[in-house]
């Protein structure tokens, strides 16, 4: 009689990066020496989203509570909103036998040090970062940066209502 032949069940193991994940939102990163009041005034005279400041951030940093600035657009029909946010904050650290003082640093994505601020939309075929690179024309040097969501999917802070 003929030995049968074990046939073996193949099988894969997916991996986290593996798995296709679908957000809501974009996130891009902006580059920019503006301060943020001004970034925001500009952003709302070329695209109308009619961004107002919101609550600050509250986020607990290297034992310290710091505070980012949010900028919040209405709900729009299904409840979300757009958001500029701070991703950098310079706090002053006192010398007093020194002439100069310093500054620490403190970011809201600790992973995005580069970055200066975030502009946080709902994913939308029209408005997209190639739309966004276009049309964004300002006197003042501009760098957007496309956000990898799974780089940063762990740390998003709680936004205030």
């Amino acid at each position: 009689m003929a030995k049968r032949k074990k046939t073996k069940i193949k099988k894969h193991v997916f991996k986290l990066d593996e798995i296709p994940q679908a957000y809501d939102f974009a996130l891009f990163g902006i580059q920019t020496q503006q301060p943020l009041y001004q970034f925001v005034y500009d952003f709302n005279r070329l695209f109308g989203f009619g961004f107002k400041a919101g609550k600050d951030i509250k986020v607990i940093r290297k034992n310290r509570e710091v505070n980012f600035e949010n900028y919040v657009t209405e709900d729009n029909a299904i409840g979300q909103k757009k958001r500029l946010l701070n991703n950098e904050i310079l706090v002053p650290i006192a010398h007093p036998n020194t002439l100069f003082d310093t500054h620490e640093a403190y970011y809201l994505f600790p992973e995005l040090p580069s970055i200066h601020y975030l502009l946080m939309i709902q994913n939308d075929d029209d408005f997209n970062f190639g739309y966004l690179q276009q049309n964004f024309k300002v006197p003042y040097k501009v760098t957007w940066i496309e956000i990898d969501l799974k780089k940063c999917a762990t740390v998003f802070p709680v936004f205030p209502v």
